[in-house]
C-alpha cells in the first residue's frame, strides 16, 4: 500500500496516458480480463448533476450532498461531497455500475485519486461485484489526514478474490466536512508497494466527538471481545457522587457505539485486573469524597471503600464478590502466576486502630483467589505493614514469582517507617519479604517519578522495565523527560539511563485546548501513557508538563533494542486532544491505539476519543492474516496456525490493556518463537513460565519480516 502528498511529477503522472513506471504491469494471459481503465478518470465529460459513468454512493446515518464543481486538480472539474451530520456510515463518488472495472480474480490492482478534504476520516474504499451480481464492500484502506491542497491517495488491493467480476473504487467522507476528489487511475499491481507518504513515518489520528453522550473514561480496559470498558463511577464529580449517580460503558470501536452499563457503587479511582477467565475484578473505589471549606483547606479526606465486583463481557453486567478486609482508594492490582491478584496500597475505610481519618494509606496486604473466587481474610495473606502509597506499580517477575516495585506510584510515594522514600525493590508476595535496591537502584529522581508511566518492555522474558516521565508534586518545578531502563535478569538489577523523552507541542493553560502553543524546548511529561505495539515497539502519548496543566501533544515510538545507549523515541503524529489527568491509552486488537480522558485542573472533562493509526498499518504490501489456529492452549504449548497472506518471521502474545493512572503493570507482550512448517502453516512455542505468561486472554500477533502486523487472534492461555 502506498500513499504519497502530489508532486510536479506526480501532476504529471496522474495526468499520463498509457503504461507508467508506477502501474505497468505484465502482460495478460490471454484469457485475461482487458487492461483496466477508468472510464472519464478526470471527471470532464458531463452526464447531468455528476459526470458521466460516475454516481454518488451513501450508507448509513449521514445528510451531506454531491456536486461538480470547478476545482479539479489539472483539468477544470472535480466533485465535491459535503457531510454536515453524521452518526455512521459514509459517503463516496463511485463509478456507475455500468461502469465498473473489469479485473482478474487472483490479481493485484494499484488504485489512485487525487483528493483535498477538510476532514481527517477519509479512506479508499473498494467494491467488487460478486459472480451473483450483488456489489459488496471489500476492502477499506487506513484513514487519511485532511488536506487543503490535493494530494494522492495511492493503495494497493488485496489479491480479487475468486468469482469477482469487476470492482469500483473511490474516497469515502466518513466524517463531517467536505471532500473533493479527480483523477482516478487503475492499474495491474507491479513490484513492491511502497510507502512514501507521511503516514508511512508518523500515523494518523482520528478524533471521535461524542458531546454530552461520550463518557468520562477514568478506567480503561480491552475486553477479549474486543471492546474497551470504560469505567467513569462519579467522575471526580461530588455533585454525582452524593446523587448516587456512577457510570460505566462498554466502547464498540469497529461501530463507535457505547453500551450503558448499571454500576453498582462508585468505582471512581479503583482498581482493576483482568482474571484468567477474561472478567474483569473491580477492586475498591471511593467511599468517601474530601471535603474543603470556603478557603479551599481540605476539612476531611478521601476514604476508600471495601466493595469489589467482577465484569462479565459476555453479559455487560457486575457481579458482587465479597468484600475486601480494608479499602484501598487508589490500589495496586497484579495478577500472580496461578491467577490469584495480589494488591496494596491506597487509602483506607478506618484504620486497624480504629482511626477514622481520610487520606490515610492503608497498610492491609489483600489477596483475591482465584481458585475460591473470594477475597481472603488478613490472617490468610502475608502481611508487609509497609505505607505503599497510591497506585505502586508492582510488575510480576520471574524472580521466584516476585513482584518487582519500580519506583512509580501517584499523589505520593512509598515510604520507609521513618518517612524516607522506599524505593524500587522486590517483594515476595507469598511470605511477605521485602528487598529495596541499594541506593534507589540507581533510578534517576526518584522524587519525580509521580504519575510516570511503569511498563515491562519487549520481549517480556528479558524482563526489562522502563520508568517514563514523571513529576515531583511537592514542587513547582515541571515533569521531567527522564527514561530508565532496569534488566531484573541481571545478577544485580540497577536501572541505567534510558533515552530522553523528545520535544513536543505543548498547549499552555489549565483547560482542555489552551490557545498559546510551544514547538520547542525540554518539556517532559507526567500523566503519560505507554502502549506497547504488536511490531514490539513501544508507543508513549499524551501527559502534561504542569499539574493538570500545559499539556503536551507529543507522541513517539520507541525500539527497545538490546543495548538501552541506542534506544531512540521516534516522533509520529501528536494527539490533536490534550490528554493529561484521568487519560490512558489502550491497543486495539486491530493495531490501532485509542486515547480517551483528560481532566485538567479546571475539573473539565474531555469525552472525545482519538484513535492512532501507527506507521505499521500504512506499510506497503497486504498483512498476514491468521485463519486458523490450536485452542485450549497452556504454558509451554506448540500449536500450529495457518495464515493467509505473505509469510510470517515474529509472533508475539499481548496481554490486553486495564489501565488507570498511567498505571497498568500487568502490560506484557511475550515473544513467541516461530517456526514454518510450509503451505501456510508455522509452529508456535509458548514460553513454560506462568511468571511470564500468566493465565488469560492474549491477543495473537503475527507479522511480515517488513514489520506489518496481523489482526490479532484471540487465544486463551490457562
Amino acid at each position: 500500500m502506498r500513499y504519497q502528498r502530489p508532486r510536479a511529477s506526480a501532476v504529471l503522472f496522474a495526468s499520463a496516458v498509457g503504461a507508467t513506471a508506477l502501474f505497468s504491469g505484465a502482460v495478460p494471459a490471454a484469457n485475461a480480463a482487458p487492461t483496466p481503465k477508468v472510464q472519464n478518470p478526470g471527471l470532464e465529460k458531463a452526464g447531468g448533476a455528476l459526470p458521466d459513468c460516475w454516481a454518488k454512493y451513501s450508507t448509513g446515518n449521514n445528510t451531506g450532498t454531491f456536486r461538480s464543481v470547478k476545482d479539479g486538480q489539472r483539468g477544470s472539474k472535480a466533485v465535491r461531497v459535503s457531510v454536515t451530520r453524521r452518526t455512521g456510515g459514509f459517503k463516496a463518488l463511485l463509478q456507475k455500475p455500468g461502469c465498473a472495472v473489469k479485473v482478474d480474480p487472483g490479481k493485484k490492482y494499484d488504485l489512485q485519486l487525487a483528493y483535498k478534504s477538510t476532514s481527517g476520516k477519509t479512506a479508499l474504499t473498494v467494491f467488487r461485484q460478486q459472480k451473483n451480481g450483488k456489489w459488496v464492500k471489500w476492502h477499506t484502506f487506513p484513514y487519511l489526514p485532511a488536506s487543503a491542497k490535493y494530494r494522492l491517495s495511492v493503495g494497493r488491493t488485496p489479491p480479487v478474490p475468486a468469482g469477482t467480476r469487476a470492482i469500483r473504487f473511490g474516497q469515502g467522507l466518513y466524517g463531517t466536512g467536505t471532500l473533493t476528489t479527480d483523477n482516478y487511475r487503475i492499474a495491474p499491481a507491479k513490484g513492491t508497494a511502497k510507502c512514501v507518504g507521511s503516514e508511512c513515518t508518523r500515523g494518523h489520528w482520528t478524533v471521535e466527538d461524542f458531546g454530552n453522550g461520550g463518557v468520562k473514561a477514568i478506567h480503561s480496559v480491552l475486553l477479549h471481545n474486543g471492546k474497551v470498558l470504560l469505567i467513569a463511577g462519579s467522575g471526580n464529580d461530588p455533585g454525582s457522587f452524593n446523587a448516587g449517580t456512577f457510570v460505566t460503558k462498554v466502547y464498540d470501536p469497529k461501530t463507535n457505539r457505547f453500551t450503558n452499563v448499571p454500576t453498582p457503587y462508585d468505582m471512581f479511582c479503583a482498581g482493576h485486573v483482568q482474571l484468567a477467565d477474561g472478567r474483569v475484578l473491580v477492586l475498591s473505589g471511593t467511599e468517601e469524597y474530601a471535603e474543603y471549606d470556603a478557603v479551599g483547606n481540605e476539612t476531611a479526606g478521601w476514604k476508600g471503600s471495601k466493595q469489589s465486583y467482577v465484569f462479565d463481557p459476555r453479559t455487560n453486567r457486575y457481579t458482587k464478590v465479597n468484600d475486601m478486609v480494608d479499602g484501598h482508594w487508589y490500589p495496586s492490582a497484579t495478577i500472580l502466576p496461578n491467577g490469584d491478584v495480589y494488591s496494596v496500597g491506597g487509602y483506607a475505610f478506618e484504620r486497624a486502630n480504629g482511626d477514622t481519618g481520610g487520606n490515610k494509606v492503608s497498610l492491609v496486604s489483600e489477596l483475591y483467589s482465584a481458585s475460591r473466587k473470594r477475597w481472603l481474610p488478613a490472617d490468610q495473606v502475608a502481611q508487609t505493614g509497609i505505607n505503599w502509597a497510591t497506585y505502586p506499580s508492582l510488575h510480576l517477575t520471574t524472580k521466584a514469582a516476585a513482584l518487582f516495585y519500580s519506583g512509580v506510584s501517584v499523589f505520593s510515594h512509598p515510604v520507609n517507617g521513618d518517612g524516607t522514600l522506599l524505593g524500587p525493590g522486590f517483594l515476595n508476595p507469598t511470605t511477605g519479604q521485602w528487598g529495596a535496591l541499594p541506593n534507589n537502584g540507581n533510578l534517576r529522581r526518584p522524587e519525580a517519578r509521580d504519575q510516570a508511566a511503569s511498563v515491562l518492555l519487549h520481549p517480556a522474558q528479558a524482563q526489562r522495565v522502563m520508568v517514563i516521565g514523571g513529576k515531583n508534586f511537592a514542587t513547582p518545578e515541571p515533569s521531567i523527560r527522564l527514561t530508565d531502563v532496569i534488566n531484573l535478569n541481571a545478577a544485580n538489577p540497577r536501572f541505567v539511563a534510558g533515552p530522553n523523552l523528545p520535544h513536543g507541542v505543548i498547549h499552555y493553560g489549565n483547560g482542555t485546548d489552551a490557545p498559546a502553543r510551544r514547538q520547542t524546548g525540554a518539556q517532559g511529561k507526567t500523566y503519560v501513557s505507554a502502549v506497547l505495539l504488536p511490531d514490539g515497539k513501544l508507543l508513549e502519548t499524551g501527559g502534561s508538563e504542569g499539574n493538570r496543566s500545559d499539556h503536551v501533544h507529543g507522541t513517539s515510538i520507541l525500539d527497545p533494542v538490546p543495548s538501552v545507549s541506542k534506544m531512540k523515541w521516534r516522533p509520529v503524529a501528536p494527539d490533536p486532544v490534550s490528554r493529561s489527568y484521568h487519560s490512558s491509552a489502550v491497543l486495539l486488537p486491530d493495531g490501532r491505539i485509542l486515547a480517551v480522558g483528560s481532566n485538567p485542573l479546571d475539573n473539565s472533562f474531555d469525552t472525545r476519543i482519538s484513535i492512532f493509526h501507527p506507521p505499521y498499518l500504512y506499510k506497503g504490501g497486504d498483512a498476514p492474516k491468521i485463519t486458523k489456529y490450536t485452542k485450549g492452549l497452556t504454558t509451554g504449548s506448540r500449536p500450529t496456525v495457518t495464515v493467509s497472506g505473505p509469510a510470517v518471521t515474529k509472533a508475539s502474545l499481548i496481554r490486553p490493556i486495564a489501565v488507570t493512572h498511567s498505571s497498568d503493570p500487568n502490560q506484557r507482550s511475550i515473544n513467541v518463537p516461530v517456526k514454518a512448517l510450509g503451505g501456510g502453516k508455522y509452529r508456535l512455542t509458548i514460553d513454560t513460565r506462568k511468571s511470564v505468561v500468566p493465565p488469560g486472554w492474549y491477543m495473537l500477533f503475527v507479522q511480515t519480516k517488513s514489520g506489518k502486523p496481523s489482526t490479532a487472534q484471540w487465544v486463551h492461555i490457562k
